[in-house]
């Protein structure tokens, strides 16, 4: 029901914003200065801090009716135009009246132009009888009207709009207010961060890290490597294993089959004839390489979800995952490591915690709809740990959870292991071409890991490219 209240609210704000976009920059200044002052000093509890909040969005929304040709007007206004003005607390009373769940915002709104001497308007309530939200954005209005007015040419500095509230203290603002008011103003410049998104980015990150905690105690029970995955790779360890015993046990899972044979076909293998089945599906790929598309296969279902508003982001982790993969692969082959389908895997699975995390908060935040910034942001933070986890929990090596713990590193030695080197260069190499969460604008010359490969940026740049077209040509078939 919150997030309904806050989107009726948004709304609204748009609505504001559609009228006159100074008062809507104005408004959301005054709002999140106004929250973010009581929450830091303590003058309301969180709940109320959201509501003054609320009240900061909409405490203009009467003066939409006011014509603009008096709202731009330069000289003095006369006395009829005034009345106008001052009309629009009890205006936006009115407005936001017939919505009940807004109700207590609305005496923060009426009463915002009060006066503590009892001098305000409208009702002309005096000091206390002032509720200490409307104190609050009274002062924080006027701030802003002197720092960041309509016409620019008319600003005053910070310094002069303190004293000018300083001088009005006692007859406009409450002077309890104003040490506080002074030091908040002086650190924040009077544009504080946004309070709704600093309050979702606390709850989300909180709610990871108690996703976290029962990860690690064992309560969440995480994804299991599929059964067919597990007989593919026995078989590939074993010198007499062949391509029709390993079509036997891919043929078992008929989805993996299909898309093991769709891609065989496709423009990256460039084969002659088409492929029909397993047992020339196969020998095309090479053994190695049909370990990795099973996997590929099988892990591209953990970034199913049934929530739409989760789903854009899953499809966007996937071909990040995929990107990564096969630029890992194509970087390792390009320096001629051993193993290349080593570095696929690696690149694949080295964001794999972002799932886990995702997933698990989908289930735990059923009646929750936070800005996707915020998860992503959240995400980004938390997911190493996890995916630490899980991979040790599929039994893979040492060097794969290496590459999760330090591929989000800046920094490098001539040490470092070319595994984590290579993932860090194929995950940046994703931010370049457009397969990332992340916008990048860098030169790979800049870039650690390519110097300690000994990568050039012309290598680095027909790579990303190469990636670019095969993500365009297979994303699909997996």
């Amino acid at each position: 029901f919150r997030y309904f209240i806050i989107d009726v609210v948004r709304t609204l704000a748009a609505f504001i914003q559609e009228k006159d976009p100074y008062l809507k920059k104005h408004c959301k200044r005054v709002a999140n200065n106004c929250a973010n002052f009581c929450q830091q000093y303590k003058l309301l509890n969180e709940d109320d801090a959201e509501n003054l909040y609320l009240a900061g969005l909409l405490h203009d929304i009467g003066i939409v009716g006011v014509p603009l040709t008096i709202l731009h007007k330069t000289e003095p206004l006369t006395e009829e135009e005034m009345v106008l003005i001052k009309k629009h607390p009890v205006r936006g009373e009115k407005i936001l009246s017939n919505l009940d769940y807004l109700k207590k915002v609305l005496p923060v709104i009426r009463h915002h132009h009060e006066a503590v001497d009892g001098s305000g308007y409208p009702d002309g309530l005096e000091k206390e009888e002032i509720p200490i939200g409307a104190r609050v954005l009274g002062l924080f209005n006027h701030f802003d009207n002197l720092v960041f007015p309509r016409e620019v040419d008319q600003a005053v500095s910070i310094d002069d709009a303190l004293k000018d509230i300083e001088k009005k203290t006692g007859q406009l603002f409450d002077a309890d207010l104003i040490p506080d008011c002074t030091a908040f103003i002086k650190a924040t410049s009077g544009r504080s961060e946004n309070f709704l998104q600093k309050k979702e980015a606390a709850s989300t990150k909180a709610a990871f890290s108690e996703i976290l905690k029962k990860f690690k105690a064992g309560k969440f029970d995480p994804p299991v490597m599929p059964q067919v995955v597990r007989e593919v790779q026995t078989l590939i360890k074993e010198p007499a294993t062949t391509t029709d015993d390993l079509a036997e046990v891919i043929s078992r899972e008929p989805v993996i089959a299909l898309r093991l044979i769709s891609i065989a076909n496709s423009p990256i293998y460039r084969g002659v004839q088409e492929i029909l089945s397993l047992k020339t599906a196969i020998p095309r790929l090479g053994i190695k390489e049909t370990l990795s598309v099973v996997i590929t296969i099988a892990h591209k279902s953990l970034y199913k979800t049934d929530r739409t508003q989760y789903k854009i982001l899953m499809d966007k982790l996937w071909v990040h995952s995929l990107a990564s993969a096969f630029g890992a692969k194509m970087i390792a082959t390009s320096l001629k490591l051993e193993d290349e389908e080593k570095f696929f895997l690696m690149g694949l699975t080295h964001d794999i915690g972002k799932i886990l995390l995702l997933k698990a908060y989908t289930d735990v935040s059923k009646c929750r709809r936070l800005d996707m910034d915020t998860i992503t942001a959240n995400l980004q933070e938390a997911h190493i740990g996890l995916g630490k986890i899980l991979l040790k929990r599929w039994g893979l090596g040492n060097d794969f959870i290496d590459v999760i713990a330090r591929h989000e590193d800046s920094e490098f030695s001539p040490d470092t292991a070319k595994e984590i080197l290579v993932v860090h260069l194929a995950n940046m190499l994703t931010r370049k071409i457009g397969f990332s969460l992340f916008d990048a604008d860098f030169d790979f010359a800049d870039l650690a890991s390519t110097n300690l490969l000994g990568i050039d940026s012309d290598t680095a740049d027909t790579i990303g490219e190469d990636v670019k077209q095969i993500i365009q040509d297979v994303a699909h078939l997996f």
